[in-house]
């Protein structure tokens, strides 16, 4: 089957939930959890895995269609070594997640930027890396005198309105900011060091989303945006191609549109919070609850997108069938809501997504170049799982 033929086999397929589909949601994850954290091995039969807690309290890796299938392979992350040929950097990366007792997006994009930075995976990937945690840690230092500024204004009275964020650099403004949060917290009846140390801790904490302002913006803040602009850039690319690929580009279109709409109100949630610092400073402790679950489920709702952003980023300007070929793998591969994150108008949606998606994944496979020889589909299938 060509990939012409694979994007029309999929054109038109629009399943129904309703009479004679009962099982339908079964190709949906149940939550954030089963579906697992997209795990970044390099190792090309290992794209797209994800690493989970199966219901017997085992790890495993989650395999989608591999050797053409439609289903996913589930296997001990323990045997992942026995059963591939990983590359220097999977090893290493596979060496810190067998020690690991949960995962969550957070904790392994941290492991996995650890191994990236190193080197083992090539300059491309150390380099983004290092790229990376440069940034975030600017924003974040950017960000936390911008959540002191915003708290004197809003909190510091008339004697404080005429500062501006960077007088927050010296030592007068810094005296003066003290002083403008102690008769705050006079009036309120808290202690003057916990302002401060309070504000230290919200900034951390909140420093994976950050703030609404240019330079200080988080990284799941610019994920989200980033999924707009992937949907927008993906649509227009779109209008000159044949109704096939338009077809699966709408997907990808949809897909990453939803998932920003989840985001964004997630987003509006912990904002409200940066806005109303006295009442962050007041009661702390329910603040920081509140802010920890959204940012929490925000990490979830993103994760695997920024990979299929960076595919799509470095698509080759005059490339058309490349180009392609890269919304196909993004069509193929982009992650699904679980029904746990979905309101029950949703799920017609994303089914329609996933079983789209499940027919081009195991199409591509079979493209692929190969790496899935005889041998390894025999030593996969003792792993195999019949469900999406």
């Amino acid at each position: 089957m060509t990939r012409q033929q694979l994007a029309n086999k999929g054109a038109g397929s629009s399943p129904k939930i309703g009479a004679g589909q009962p099982d339908a949601l079964s190709c949906l994850p149940a939550s954030f959890a089963s579906r697992g954290v997209r795990t970044p091995f390099t190792t090309k039969s290992l794209r797209y895995s994800r690493v989970l807690i199966g219901q017997s309290g085992r790890t495993l890796v989650s395999l989608p269609g591999l050797s053409g299938g439609l289903g996913t392979y589930e296997m001990p992350l323990e045997t992942l070594r026995e059963v591939f040929d990983l590359s220097v950097h999977d090893r290493m990366l596979f060496d810190r997640l067998i020690t690991l007792e949960k995962f969550t997006p957070e904790m392994v994009r941290e492991h996995a930027r650890a191994v990236a930075v190193t080197g083992v995976g090539g300059v491309a990937l150390a380099r983004a890396g290092i790229t990376g945690n440069k940034d975030e840690k600017a924003a974040r230092e950017l960000g936390q005198l911008t959540l002191l500024y915003q708290a004197l204004r809003q909190l510091g009275g008339n004697d404080v309105q005429d500062m501006k964020r960077e007088d927050l650099l010296t030592m007068d403004g810094q005296i003066r900011a003290r002083k403008a949060l102690n008769r705050f917290a006079t009036s309120t009846g808290l202690e003057n060091d916990s302002i401060i140390d309070t504000l230290g801790d919200w900034s951390i904490l909140s420093a994976p989303v950050g703030l609404a302002i240019e330079g200080c913006e988080g990284p799941l803040r610019h994920l989200t945006f980033g999924l707009q602009k992937l949907a927008g850039e993906v649509e227009e690319w779109s209008i000159s191609e044949q109704s096939d690929f338009r077809f699966m580009a709408t997907r990808v279109i949809n897909a990453a549109s939803a998932t920003k709409d989840h985001a964004l109100r997630l987003l509006r949630k912990i904002d409200l919070w940066n806005n109303e610092l006295g009442k962050v400073l007041q009661d702390w402790a329910k603040a920081k609850e509140d802010m920890q679950k959204h940012i929490d489920r925000l990490w979830w709702v993103l994760d695997g997108w920024q990979e299929l952003i960076d595919l799509w980023r470095s698509r080759p300007q005059h490339d058309r069938v490349r180009q392609r070929e890269i919304v196909e793998e993004i069509a193929s591969f982009a992650p699904v809501l679980p029904i746990e994150a979905l309101e029950k108008i949703e799920y017609e949606f994303w089914v329609d997504v996933r079983v789209n998606q499940m027919l081009w994944a195991s199409e591509l496979r079979k493209l692929g170049s190969g790496e899935i020889d005889a041998d390894m589909v025999d030593r996969l299938e003792r792993f195999r799982r019949q469900s999406a």
